[in-house]
Formats: structure tokens, C-alpha cells, sequence
């Protein structure tokens, strides 16, 4: 047994040390690239670390994207593409390799989860991406927005189900990612704290890490319910206090990021847990799309939204985070303002283009046509090239209302689903991995509902991650259903 415990060990080691080695030179190639500009800094060791990874150990490299991701940042290319490195390029090199993956691993390899409702409905959604992106107003845009959308699809759900079969594989994947990410948060606070921990200067001390304090705070709150899980199912005792100085530390990071959606998220994550467990899922859902239908129908009746136009001349930045919450309540904080100012601007392009859209990624190069003056902050020229700041009314404008009653289907589908598949498991690791994907993923459909982050590597990735993994819980419960009938019969 210690023979066996020796062999893994040594295993592990000749592994981390090679990771090390080669993330090492990633961040010097990085180092290199911000001091001279030369790209063959960032080429040469992407080259080097893809040839070796993608032939020697696939799973590594895929761990790689995680690993990286708290720490990725855009760069801009040439001919107005950007990029997140090295998140971004790792993903590029995973789909290169992945089918050299799949031909050495056929004989071990299923593609039983392409038969899962929630896999046909995703592809349905890609498919209906695929169509609009045909169509689109803006097609060298929607092109690119697509590509993007078919390695995020294959990296974080076709992969996970094939390399993350067992509870230790998502252990990994917790240790690769959560390092980095605690080391990201420490580095932050760190910093905020030279800037007296002011609500005005979070974003200083955040970026470029991170793009801004909601992509920051959402990211951490995303994954409290995993780190949650990772602390319950460590059996090693140094793992599981690492765990529990993460917790408490990512709690300390949202509240000092100053974001009204990340705190929330804490509660609604209670909510979500208490909500599965009294199989309440299935009222709280339709309840909350009937609610939002009926909130958005007595607005635009008669045109009353006009009526909560804001006052031009008080909209204006807050710099203290009490005023931020005393001025979303009276429509005087410019940020939610001008929310208001693109999703009525959406509402009017909903109405000129409601079965197609007007392509993927298009709002912005089109919203200023159709936009009410009434709602005009002095933001609204937009210099950030910022989304509209709702997934929802996004995907109902640039793929039309079709588009958005797929992804409704798809969201409503991975909680019901999971809802159900919950309370036929048995009690155990897998089952509160399961709790925990359905708490993340309540809490990236309510962010949604202010934000457009399902394309970014801080939040996508982890949107995609728990369908994946609802889907690869409910292939294994099946199993274990046929084999029972099979011992029965």
C-alpha cells in the first residue's frame, strides 16, 4: 500500500514540477511581450507548452485553462480582435488536441451525453446561433461571436463530461482553479487596501486583472457554493483549511468589491439551497418569469416606462457606495440609468426585428438608432463599447424572440432537471456537487438579468461548467438505474 501511495506521490510530483516549469515560462514569455511588444514572446512558449501538453497529458493542459483564468487578461490583436491570454489561447490549443485526445482514448470514450435533453437543447441553441448569425446585420461580427461560442461549448461542456468522470477529477479541478483565484483576491484586497478600501477606487485596484469590480465580485460569488463543496468533501485536513481561509476570504473580497449583484448572490444562493431541497424550484421559477413578464407588459402598455425617465441633470456618478444604494432607488445612479437607456433602446429593436434578430454581438453597432432621448445619461455615448446589460433582452435582440425562448428552455430545463435529479440521488459527494452547480447556476441566471457575461472567461466558463456537470450526474444516476433493473430482472 505504501508502495502504491510512493508511486502516486512520485507521479504527482514529476507533474506538478513540469506544470510549473512550463507556467514559469508562459509568464516570462508574458513578462516579455509588455516590455519589447514582439509577439514571438507570447508564440514561441505557447508553441512549446501546446506540443508537449496536447501529446503527453491532455487533461493537464485542459486544467491549464482553469488555472489561468483568474489571472487572464484581454489583449488586443491586430486587425481589432482581442483576446483573453492565455486563457483564451489554452482553450484554442484544448480544441486542437482534443480530437488527438479522443482518437488515442476511443476505446474509453462515450458520447452517450450528445442524447441528454439538456445536450439536444444546447445544440438546438447553437444551431438557432448559427441561423441568426446567417442572417445578421453585422455578419463579420456574428462570425466571430460564433466561433467563440463553439470552443467555449467544447471546452467547458463536451470536455468536462469526457475528462471529469469521478468526485477526485473535480477535486483537481477545484485545486487548480481556486489557487489561483485565492492568490488573485489576496493580490487585490493588497492593493485596494493602499487605496483606504474607498467604493471609488475598487476598480483601480482590480484591474487589469480583472475587466471591473462586477466581473471581479461576480466571478468569486459564482464560485462560493464549489468552494463550499470543496471544503465539505476534503479529507485532507491542510485542504480543508485552505478551504475554510477561502471561504471567508472570498466573502471578504464581495463585500469589499462594493457590487449590488454579488451581494446578492449570498442570499439567493440560501434561497436556491433551501429551494432544491423543499423541491420548490418548480413553483419559484414560473413564478419569477410571470412576475418578470408582467412587470415588462405593464410598461409598455401605453408607453407608461417614459413616465420613470430619470432627471438628466442628477444621474451622475456616486463616489461613496451609500449614496450608490440610496441612488438606485431614486433612479439617480448613472449606471443603472443607462441600463434603462439601452434596454428601452432593446425594447424598440425587439419590436422591428422580433423573429431573427439583428445578428450575435450586433447590439452595439446598431442600439443608437432605435435608443429614446428621454433616457440619456451622460454615459450613453458609451465610449467602453459595452453590451446592453441584460442577457436575456440581449439574446431576444440579437437572435430574436425565438433565441430567447431557446435559452429560457435551456436555464428553466438545467434547474428543473436538476431539481429532480437531486431527490432521486443518493446521499454523498456527487450529490452535493450537484447542489452546488444548481446554486451557481441560480445565481449566473439573476446576474444575468443585469449584465451580458456569458462570453467571458471569468463567468462563462463557470455558466457552461454546471450544465456540464448536471448533464454527467444525471448519465451516471441513469446507470445506476439500468443496473439495478438489470440485478432486479
Amino acid at each position: 500500500m505504501s508502495a502504491v501511495r510512493d508511486r502516486i506521490s512520485s507521479v504527482l510530483t514529476q507533474k506538478v514540477g513540469v506544470l510549473v516549469l512550463i507556467m514559469g515560462i508562459l509568464f516570462m514569455g508574458l513578462f516579455g511581450f509588455f516590455l519589447t511588444k514582439e509577439w514571438a514572446f507570447l508564440v514561441l512558449p505557447l508553441v512549446f507548452t501546446f506540443i508537449v501538453w496536447g501529446v503527453k497529458d491532455f487533461r493537464i493542459l485542459y486544467l491549464m485553462i482553469w488555472m489561468t483564468i483568474p489571472f487572464a487578461i484581454e489583449i488586443d490583436l491586430p486587425g481589432g480582435f482581442s483576446t483573453d491570454f492565455p486563457s483564451e489561447t489554452l482553450m484554442w490549443a484544448s480544441c486542437l488536441f482534443f480530437p488527438v485526445y479522443l482518437f488515442l482514448n476511443r476505446g474509453e470514450v462515450s458520447f452517450r451525453f450528445i442524447f441528454q435533453p439538456l445536450f439536444i437543447l444546447l445544440f438546438i441553441h447553437f444551431s438557432w446561433i448559427i441561423i441568426t448569425t446567417i442572417t445578421s446585420q453585422e455578419p463579420i461580427i456574428s462570425i466571430k461571436y460564433t466561433l467563440a461560442k463553439s470552443w467555449y461549448l467544447v471546452c467547458f461542456i463536451a470536455m468536462p463530461i469526457l475528462l471529469f468522470r469521478r468526485v477526485e477529477d473535480y477535486k483537481q479541478w477545484g485545486l487548480f482553479l481556486f489557487i489561483p483565484l485565492i492568490a488573485s483576491i489576496i493580490v487585490v484586497l493588497i492593493r485596494h487596501s493602499q487605496y483606504g478600501f474607498t467604493f471609488s477606487t475598487v476598480n483601480n485596484a482590480i484591474m487589469p486583472i480583472y475587466r471591473n469590480h462586477v466581473d471581479y465580485a461576480c466571478c468569486i460569488g459564482l464560485l462560493l457554493p464549489f468552494a463550499w463543496w470543496m471544503r465539505r468533501e476534503a479529507t485532507d485536513k491542510r485542504i480543508r483549511n485552505f478551504f475554510t481561509f477561502s471561504l471567508i476570504l472570498m466573502i471578504v473580497g464581495i463585500y469589499f468589491s462594493y457590487t449590488r449583484a454579488a451581494w446578492l448572490c449570498v442570499p439567493l444562493s440560501i434561497g436556491t439551497y433551501f429551494g432544491v431541497r423543499w423541491r420548490m424550484l418548480r413553483v419559484m421559477v414560473p413564478v419569477a418569469l410571470a412576475s418578470v413578464i408582467l412587470f415588462v407588459g405593464w410598461l409598455s402598455y401605453d408607453n407608461w416606462y417614459i413616465s420613470y425617465a430619470p432627471d438628466y441633470e442628477k444621474t451622475i456618478t456616486q463616489k461613496k457606495f451609500s449614496d450608490l444604494v440610496t441612488a438606485t432607488y431614486k433612479l439617480e445612479d448613472i449606471s443603472s440609468v443607462e441600463r434603462f437607456y439601452r434596454w428601452v433602446a432593446g425594447y424598440y429593436m425587439v419590436k422591428d426585428k422580433p423573429m431573427l434578430g439583428f445578428g450575435p454581438s450586433s447590439f452595439y453597432s446598431v442600439y443608437q438608432s432605435f435608443v429614446d432621448r428621454h433616457f440619456t445619461t451622460y454615459v450613453s455615448n458609451n465610449p467602453e463599447h459595452s453590451g446592453i446589460h441584460n442577457y436575456y433582452l440581449m439574446t431576444a435582440v440579437e437572435q430574436g424572440i425565438p433565441g430567447l425562448l431557446i435559452l429560457l428552455t435551456l436555464m428553466i430545463s438545467v434547474l428543473l432537471i436538476g431539481e429532480r435529479l437531486y431527490h432521486r440521488m443518493e446521499n454523498g459527494p456527487e450529490k452535493a456537487l450537484l447542489v452546488a452547480a444548481l446554486i451557481s447556476f441560480a445565481c449566473n441566471m439573476f446576474i444575468l438579468s443585469l449584465n451580458d457575461t456569458v462570453e467571458t472567461d471569468k463567468l462563462g466558463t463557470i455558466y457552461f461548467l454546471c450544465i456540464a456537470i448536471v448533464i454527467q450526474l444525471q448519465m451516471q444516476e441513469s446507470k445506476k438505474v439500468r443496473g439495478q433493473e438489470t440485478i432486479k430482472a
